[in-house]
């Protein structure tokens, strides 16, 4: 590909109780709008209009086990962007789904959704999920082996 034919790509990674646990400290930021959606709302305004091309929702079906040092509060990523999608125009928005906890089927029919109504603005950043607690919020005794997750992941996005 000739050089002048690239394109640099920019995606804003929205952590809401940010990358470093202390964040929240920091005196210009906002940790009591964590759950104000008009918050990322105007962070999605501002990132469309700075020609930013998609945000990024990180997503884990279990809470960290560091819970007790931050936030680690996080919106369920598609009914977030669902709103989010409400309020721009262009801007993409790609969030975080398991192979391993969710079914093909279902998770289909939600990024379609949103899909559907951002007028093609829905990513899917899928992932088989690493956590093993993760498996005790679906009724499970064990997380699957990592060769387990990584089929299933296989042939759930080819379904």
């Amino acid at each position: 590909m000739p050089a002048e034919s690239r394109q640099l790509k920019l995606d804003l990674f929205i952590y809401p109780g940010g990358h470093h646990e202390a964040g929240w400290r920091y005196k210009d930021s906002a940790p009591e709008r964590v759950l104000d959606i008009a918050y990322y709302q105007e962070l999605a305004k501002k990132a469309e209009a700075s020609k930013f091309d998609a945000l990024f929702f990180a997503d884990g079906p279990a809470l960290a086990d560091n819970i007790r040092y931050a936030s680690r509060f996080r919106l369920e990523p598609l009914t977030w962007i669902s709103a989010l999608a409400a309020v721009t125009q262009r801007i993409g928005f790609i969030a975080t789904a398991s192979t391993t906890y969710n079914e093909p089927y279902n998770l289909a029919r939600l990024f379609a959704s949103v899909d559907h109504l951002s007028g093609g603005r829905a990513g899917w950043n899928i992932v088989t999920t690493g956590d093993a607690s993760a498996a005790l919020n679906f009724g499970f005794d064990r997380h699957p082996t990592h060769a387990d997750r990584y089929e299933r992941a296989g042939e759930f996005v080819d379904v």
